[in-house]
């Protein structure tokens, strides 16, 4: 059984943290692919292209057609496919000149596909699942009439031996009605790559009047027994091992030590691709969770389990995981990505910890013709929030750009010393009403609130330490890939300057009112989102210490009553009402020019 209790944005992050040689192709748009062991391998292979923008628009529809290429290009391979031609149309809608006519003359004269009732077959029109299902089925040996592939419950039966044989296996919102993505069909067809052939003994009809009789064997998986099964050493057939006998899949582990799927074409790799994890965590775990979430029926010892962090082994943290201990996992924290992987053949367990990080990006570098796009990541945070071997700053190749400056969430791998995931972390704005800081070191009672939001920090919080955060203030928090809160800072400006001349009192004007100078020279009396007569709604901080306090009201009522006026200089920001929220600034900090009215 596996248990996520990490966000579903923890995909994203998860996703991002694979290790890819030279032989996957470099897709501008790979952040957007989320299967992507298998569009890597299936464009190795060349059985589905990217475009000439170098993207591969993994969300853009599959269509028959191209569905037809795909299918060509397994069976056949990419040259040989790409000759095929057709003589005479093989549907009334699809000439001979058609870019698809070949692909579609051969799946048809091969029994995998077949067109509608009209005599079309609507290339361009998209595909749905249960269709694509049916065709790889098809090149797997699965005959269509034995299989019931036809008539009016076709799509049941094909949907029930597609997803028996795992065709669908990572994607666990298949719905068979629904048209094919691009990553789909790759992920759909990187599944038939390792599924196992099958074969019939005798497929015989005989038609006695008008009844039609098949007399078959039952179907069989097609057998091999040679020593170079180069997918799985079952001594079945997959599908790979027939047709793309250079195509080779093993075991290892990648740059985070978790055991992981290495591909290769012939001698190049592919890439490294982390295996399914048995449990995930995103906070801290007991042992006795672990041992609930595995489904085990005794004691894995101390000595079996092997604990892994950001790649390093780390002896100290092995425990034995039996039922019911609450003995907890070191280094498990809010924001620390927890995998298990449980081998039962050896009854032996690998824990895996990846800790993510918040940086800034110091600079985006454009691809040259000598090396790839990459970024410069600056580490935020103190020693406890950074990779103990990243001294300074770190390059990371990618071709997605960020803003100079931009927050940014990165893994970083020990073993390797280098980035190894970098993405953009989520930001949130807003007035901090209530700040929880514990006198120990325990997360989960280290929060905000934050218009109504609780946000728990992540074990790598960075910024401002969350005691020294004033409530009824506005601050921007980043969000690590798991909703925890990772970086804190104070709002310091909220927009443009102006000069606060009053605000309401008991005087000249009462209510939610304050008049204000604005850059241009220009005046007017505003409505105002609090009543700014006090120091601390406008959080006034006359001594620059970072808190308003007795002492900066009393500094705010001596100057309103020795003057006349609020001295003081606010930056503003207006909503679609008209109201106005200020927010005083230190005058020697600020940059402004007033113009003369």
């Amino acid at each position: 059984m596996k248990k996520f209790l990490s966000l579903v944005l923890a995909l994203v992050m998860t996703m991002s943290l694979v290790t890819v040689s030279a032989g996957a192709k470099d897709f501008d748009d790979n952040g957007d692919i989320d299967y992507k062991e298998a569009v890597d391998v299936i464009s190795a292979l060349g059985i589905v292209d990217g475009y000439s923008d170098s993207s591969f628009r993994p969300d853009g529809s599959l269509t028959r057609g191209a569905a037809a290429k795909i299918i060509c290009n397994l069976i056949l391979g990419p040259t040989t496919a790409s000759a095929l031609s057709a003589t005479t149309a093989p549907f009334k809608d699809v000439p001979t000149t058609n870019v698809f006519a070949g692909y579609i003359t051969y799946c048809a004269q091969q029994g995998i596909i077949s067109g509608y009732g009209d005599g079309t077959f609507r290339p361009t029109g998209s595909l749905t699942g249960n269709a694509f299902m049916k065709m790889l089925l098809g090149a797997l040996g699965y005959d269509s009439s034995i299989e019931h592939y036809t008539g009016s419950n076709w799509q049941v039966n094909v949907v029930k031996q597609a997803i028996g044989i795992g065709l669908d296996d990572g994607n666990d919102d298949f719905v068979g009605s629904r048209t094919v993505t691009r990553q789909e069909a790759c992920l759909y067809a990187f599944n038939m790559l390792q599924a196992t052939m099958v074969e019939y003994d005798q497929q015989n009809t005989i038609v006695v009047g008008d009844i039609t009789i098949n007399t078959t064997s039952s179907r069989k998986d097609v057998a091999n027994n040679a020593k170079d099964q180069t997918i799985s050493d079952d001594d079945k057939m997959q599908f790979a091992e027939r047709y793309f006998g250079d195509l080779k899949l093993s075991g290892g582990k990648d740059d985070f030590a978790r055991p992981s799927n290495v591909w290769r074409l012939k001698a190049e790799k592919i890439g490294t691709y982390p295996k399914d994890a048995d449990a995930v965590y995103t906070s801290k775990v007991e042992a006795g969770d672990i041992y609930k979430d595995l489904g085990l029926g005794s004691t894995v010892e101390k000595k079996a389990v092997s604990v892994f962090v950001n790649g390093v082994e780390n002896e100290n943290a092995s425990l034995a995981i039996r039922k019911g201990s609450s003995d907890e996992l070191n280094g498990s924290a809010n924001g620390v990505l927890t995998e298990v992987y449980y081998d039962k053949d050896d009854d032996t367990i690998t824990i895996t910890e990846v800790n993510t990080y918040v940086g800034q990006i110091a600079k985006t570098v454009k691809a040259t013709d000598k090396r790839d796009a990459y970024v410069v990541v600056t580490p935020d945070g103190s020693k406890n929030a950074r990779p103990a071997n990243m001294g300074g700053n770190a390059e990371f190749e990618t071709a997605e750009s960020f803003d100079d400056d931009a927050y940014v969430l990165y893994t970083y791998s020990d073993a390797t010393d280098e980035i190894k995931s970098v993405a953009l972390a989520e930001k949130v704005e807003g007035t901090v009403t209530r700040a929880e800081n514990a006198d120990t070191n325990d997360n989960d009672k280290k929060a905000l609130t934050i218009d109504g939001t609780r946000y728990t920090a992540s074990a790598k919080i960075a910024g401002e330490n969350l005691s020294d955060v004033s409530v009824k203030t506005d601050y921007t928090i980043y969000l690590d890939a798991y909703g925890y809160m990772i970086y804190v800072e104070e709002v310091e400006e909220i927009g443009n300057y102006a000069l606060l001349l009053r605000s309401a009192d008991k005087g000249t004007f009462v209510g939610k009112k304050a008049e204000l100078v604005f850059t241009d020279g220009t005046s007017d009396v505003v409505n105002t989102a609090k009543n700014y007569s006090d120091a601390e709604n406008l959080n006034y901080d006359a001594n620059g210490d970072g808190k308003v306090n007795s002492a900066d009201t009393s500094s705010w009522n001596k100057a309103k009553f020795d003057n006349g006026i609020a001295p003081v200089i606010v930056t503003y920001r207006e909503d679609s009402d008209g109201v106005y929220t200020l927010r005083a600034v230190d005058a020697a900090k600020a940059s402004y020019t007033f113009a003369s009215s």
